[in-house]
């Protein structure tokens, strides 16, 4: 009976020592022994606080070079979804400098991924701000460089900004002073997510202007954002809360299909969005031939032909992109996507319930969810 009775907590409190991996309860054991400070539910208002503390931190430049100003400068301004992630998923008792540290990484390669992002989709603006690509190349011209020469030299800055940012993210986590298998487990983690990152965005560029299946949407959504902004994230968190395997597994899951919800709902926000709320543009994706949900069952329509050339032409205008909506719109394809995030969102709440987690974090998924599924930026 008491083998029983002690079964029945390790389910009820998944972070309980019964069962739990010899991985996730180091994490836990090695912050124990060494007195570090642990996080507990008082210390939740601050937390974001530190993250951006420590994330200014890690990007602020190390010397005068002009590709440290640029890195440094395309840190910050973002919603900090990933580490708010990591530190619903850590729960208390997890080691705090390890977990604000963590936080911080990961917002960091986020960061690195979308200065990569702005050269491969040719954009000018981030977050209602040139990008670090434009910024250099208007620098660059202004210093008396030619036109190609100054967009070059923009890009290659962009380029090599961004390694800077995932170097130092990568360095952050294994300075971690966590034990080795936990810090194993989550640069592995890490590792996966962003080969998946860089496997989606190759796919988005290979298969633009194309009308790919439901199949190869969803494996583009998944790998260029659902790993390593949503799964990523709620594992890394996981890990060094000390969760067990089963939890760990689950939360992964919850993250890919919330990921997916983020990304259909983005796609939409791409076309249909207010550039001022969203600080993205409303024509790079239609110019880009951006392959996505909303875009492949358009072109499933009849009515698709009328508009097709337009979508994937680098000089589309706000003309063409007004034709191409009104498609979308009238073809049904709008109103089948948002159909496909409220079905997510409902698969995902499904899972919160039978995920082997305490309320307190299905509680706050469930907010990071609706904020997910309902964003207007």
């Amino acid at each position: 009976m008491a083998v029983g009775r002690a079964r029945a907590a390790a389910h009820r409190d998944p972070r309980h020592p019964v069962g739990l991996q010899p991985v996730a309860r180091a994490a836990g054991r090695a912050a124990a022994r060494a007195g570090r400070c642990l996080v507990t539910a008082i210390d939740a208002p601050t937390l974001l606080a530190e993250v951006e503390q420590r994330l200014a931190r890690l990007a602020a430049p190390t010397g005068p070079h002009p590709v440290q100003a640029a890195a440094a400068g395309a840190v910050g301004g973002g919603k900090l979804l990933r580490p708010r992630l990591v530190l619903v998923a850590a729960g208390e008792g997890a080691d705090r400098e390890a977990v604000v540290a963590t936080a911080a990484a990961i917002e960091l390669l986020h960061a690195a991924l979308l200065v990569h992002d702005d050269v491969i989709d040719d954009d000018d603006e981030r977050r209602g701000q040139p990008s670090v690509s434009r910024r250099a190349a208007v620098t660059a011209a202004e210093a008396g460089l030619s036109p190609a020469a100054a967009q070059r030299l923009g890009l290659t800055t962009a380029i090599v900004a961004g390694d800077a940012l995932l170097v130092r993210a990568l360095a952050a986590l294994a300075r971690l002073d966590v034990p080795t298998a936990v810090r194993v487990r989550l640069v592995d983690i890490v590792e996966r997510a962003m080969i998946r990152a860089a496997e989606g965005e190759h796919d988005d560029v290979l298969l633009a202007g194309s009308t790919p299946d439901d199949e190869t949407i969803d494996r583009i959504l998944r790998g260029k954002t659902a790993d390593y902004s949503f799964r990523a994230p709620l594992e890394l968190g996981a890990v060094l809360g000390g969760r067990d395997e089963a939890a760990i597994e689950a939360l992964g899951e919850i993250g890919l299909r919330m990921g997916v919800v983020y990304q259909l709902r983005d796609d939409v926000l791409g076309v249909f969005g207010d550039e001022a709320t969203t600080g993205k543009s409303v024509l790079s994706d239609i110019r880009a031939g951006t392959p996505t949900m909303l875009s492949a069952l358009a072109s499933r329509e009849s009515q698709w032909a009328a508009v097709s050339r337009h979508y994937g032409d680098p000089a589309a205008d706000e003309g063409a992109a007004a034709r191409i909506r009104s498609v979308m719109r009238g073809s049904g394809a709008l109103g089948e996507v948002e159909r496909r995030i409220a079905e997510g969102a409902d698969e995902v709440r499904a899972m919160l319930i039978e995920a082997p987690i305490e309320q307190r974090l299905r509680d706050d998924l469930q907010l990071i969810l609706e904020r997910c599924a309902e964003r207007r930026r």
